[in-house]
């Protein structure tokens, strides 16, 4: 798993989302993330508005963050247990059925924002507060610690192999 940001001056310039690979796709030298990265439809963000959302893939959302020079960041990648990875797969299925709606404050039922839909997989309650962007992202790197093994530490044979998307490597595609 690695949890990822960008951020941008305002909350609505900013987003946090998940990337979730499996480690028999690793061993095949297949990188092929599932990935959590709720936004609205459109990729632009509205405060004050319920939208339709969508899930975006990893290539598109940092796609979006690098054509408007974004400052991007990650955490991981984390080994994680299969019940978390079973949970976010189940979560991009719900994100899909058109069930949930995008909303930034994400405090209507039937809607989420980015940070509810990537940081709140587990079963203990999430509650990030009014945090957004990069202090988004490290509460819910804070929140799915304890699903992580190897006590967090990172594997940089792994981290190579899943760490060669960024704003340098969007523009070469």
């Amino acid at each position: 798993m690695v949890i990822w940001a960008y951020q941008g001056h305002a909350p609505t310039d900013s987003h946090s989302f998940a990337t979730f690979y499996d480690g028999d796709d690793l061993a095949d030298n297949r990188v092929t993330p599932a990935t959590i990265s709720w936004l609205p439809a459109t990729g632009t963000v509205h405060p004050l508005q319920v939208e339709e959302g969508r899930n975006f893939s990893l290539t598109e959302t940092l796609a979006l963050a690098c054509q408007s020079g974004k400052r991007v960041a990650n955490w991981g990648p984390y080994e994680i247990s299969a019940d978390l990875y079973r949970r976010a797969l189940a979560r991009i299925e719900l994100l899909r059925s058109g069930k949930v709606a995008f909303s930034a404050l994400g405090f209507r039922p039937g809607t989420m924002n980015c940070i509810q839909a990537a940081g709140d997989i587990a079963h203990t309650p999430f509650r990030p507060g009014s945090s957004w962007g990069l202090a988004a992202s490290q509460a819910i790197v804070r929140h799915l610690r304890r699903f992580f093994k190897n006590g967090g530490q990172t594997n940089d044979t792994i981290a190579q192999s899943v760490m060669s998307n960024g704003c340098q490597n969007i523009a070469k595609r």
